[in-house]
């Protein structure tokens, strides 16, 4: 027991993208005036320091829309200066949730660093018990022996390991997140998922609405060796859920990047993540868009790129 309460100090106090970004939040929720949220496309697309107004980037890894709205939601007291809020949606978006993934064990750094609502799993409540003992030994050997680092953020939480100098095979990583991300849209399970999120993106953005806030949603560009992988049914029913949940509220902007051609193979570090070629290229699309709203400008919708 001693030595099970000694690592899970250790491993807490080893610091991580999580508690930085909370931190963050806590300390300087009161200035931003523009947050992005979302999941790692967000996390490696969109990069603060191109945008005009004070922005930062609350999005990361595997984070489902629930955890978007638990982060508005923690910090609404404080946001006094948000005007804006970018929410990238990606094809998997709607039929995700982080409960079901995978990467589950990431729950416990939301309950543990974010201070979110407990869950009944001991797992997400524990460091120890979140990975396996050969893991952990190996994180603690690592940070308090060789000093390394478990932080992939900038100061203002932009993703900065997916370098376009490390950028993957596009072929492959096209096809391998495209069987990943491609659910069964018509399960049951997928079914439920899908509404939870529906309603989820919608309090997201009447959270927006209630709060003078604005909210641009967007599908994040992909290059084509994802792109032709992807369910048509699935991808459909995205694209048309976001559209038309965004045109019932007037302070909602929705932009469907998905195929845009102006991304090519050099702004991706994979078939599906910008590299930090990519992200300054989007990040002064959004900025520029940001900017045309909040000056009156017309927005006509139906252009993919560009379309203020």
């Amino acid at each position: 027991m001693i030595m099970g309460i000694v690592m899970e100090l250790l491993l807490r106090n080893i610091p991580n993208d999580y508690k930085l970004k909370n931190e963050y939040l806590d300390s300087n929720s009161h200035e931003i005036e523009t947050l992005i949220l979302g999941n790692s496309h967000s996390y490696y697309g969109l990069n603060p320091e191109y945008f005009y107004d004070r922005t930062y980037n609350a999005s990361y890894v595997s984070q489902s829309l629930k955890y978007d709205l638990e982060i508005l939601k923690k910090h609404e007291n404080n946001f006094r200066r948000l005007k804006t809020i970018v929410l990238p949606i990606s094809y998997f978006s709607l039929y995700s949730s982080l409960e079901d993934e995978a990467e589950s064990w990431r729950i416990k750094n939301y309950t543990i660093y974010y201070g979110m609502k407990s869950y009944k799993s001991i797992r997400a409540h524990s460091e120890l018990f979140s990975h396996e003992f050969s893991v952990n030994v190996k994180r603690i050997i690592s940070h308090y022996l060789f000093d390394s680092s478990f932080v992939t953020s900038s100061y203002l939480g932009w993703g900065v390991n997916y370098s376009s100098g490390n950028a993957t095979d596009l072929f492959e990583s096209g096809n391998n997140a495209a069987k990943r991300h491609t659910k069964n849209i018509d399960s049951e399970k997928y079914k439920e998922i899908y509404n939870d999120n529906t309603s989820i993106l919608e309090a997201i953005i009447q959270w927006c609405k209630g709060n003078d806030v604005r909210i641009i949603t967007l599908i994040p560009p992909t290059f084509e060796t994802y792109r032709d992988k992807l369910d048509p049914g699935q991808l459909e029913k995205s694209i048309s859920t976001i559209q038309d949940v965004c045109l019932n509220y007037d302070n909602c902007k929705f932009f469907n990047l998905h195929s845009d051609l102006n991304f090519t193979a050099k702004d991706f570090y994979d078939a599906d993540h910008l590299s930090e070629i990519g992200a300054e290229k989007l990040s002064r699309l959004i900025n520029n868009a940001i900017t045309e709203w909040h000056k009156g400008s017309k927005c006509d919708s139906s252009r993919s790129y560009g379309a203020w």
